[in-house]
């Protein structure tokens, strides 16, 4: 086992992180057991060092801010805590998107309800995977941002891919192709998990780039400082 000391960049407190090896090479094997937001997972660190670089404490906690299938834990009950017009939205198809569902809003990241030019952040952590149509929702999220608006995300990226590949499909009667063997990810609105629709690759911010009208960053993290080693931790910044 190996540990180290650090501020985590969620609560700003001295923290003690443990893991398995010295790469911490499991995606959340870097691990914390003091956490006051019920634990964090390292892509939740990862994003809240982006953003402690990209914005003042001020100006974060003032901002208006959409997450998308946000996490009971780490950054999201930061934002819960500390920013007043921050959002939360859930994909509910049974409901009547832009209402409310248990006291989430409910939204199609491919068609949103929200007002253009809404939000000065938009943030979601390993949804892009499980969408048909992940450059429509990013289109979206472009039309709902201020001018200088961002949107910061993490979603899996295969070290050994170079072209991102769609593995599900969704015809025209709503029916679901699968390309080989199904792949699901824990989702805790959907008991048997969310299908992975797409595996993406070293090619995915050429891809946003020809299919949007943001510029993109991505950071990937070997940092003890943000308590963000390992594998599949990259985060995008996408600016409008």
């Amino acid at each position: 086992m190996k540990a180290f000391t650090t501020v985590c960049p969620i609560c700003q407190l001295d923290k003690l992180f443990e893991a398995k090896d010295d790469f911490f090479s499991g995606r959340d094997d870097l691990t914390s057991r003091e956490c006051p937001y019920g634990s964090c997972a390292t892509r939740e660190r990862a994003l809240a060092f982006v953003l402690r670089s990209e914005y003042s404490s001020f100006d974060l906690q003032r901002a208006k801010i959409h997450e998308s299938s946000p996490a009971k834990r780490g950054t999201a009950s930061w934002f819960l805590e500390n920013c007043p017009r921050y959002v939360q939205s859930g994909y509910f198809p049974s409901y009547p998107f832009g209402t409310l569902v248990d006291g989430i809003r409910n939204e199609d990241l491919e068609n949103q309800t929200f007002a253009d030019e809404l939000f000065d952040l938009v943030v979601h952590l390993d949804v892009m995977e499980h969408l048909f149509r992940p450059f429509q929702a990013l289109r979206e999220i472009y039309r709902t941002l201020v001018p200088g608006g961002k949107c910061c995300f993490s979603v899996p990226t295969y070290q050994d891919l170079f072209n991102s590949v769609q593995v599900a499909f969704q015809r025209p009667n709503s029916s679901v192709e699968i390309i080989g063997t199904p792949e699901y990810h824990h989702n805790p609105q959907i008991p048997e998990g969310s299908l992975v629709t797409w595996r993406y690759g070293y090619d995915f911010p050429l891809l946003i780039s020809r299919e949007t009208k943001f510029d993109i960053e991505v950071r990937r993290f070997q940092s003890k400082q943000a308590a963000a080693t390992g594998l599949m931790n990259e985060i995008y910044i996408l600016s409008k």
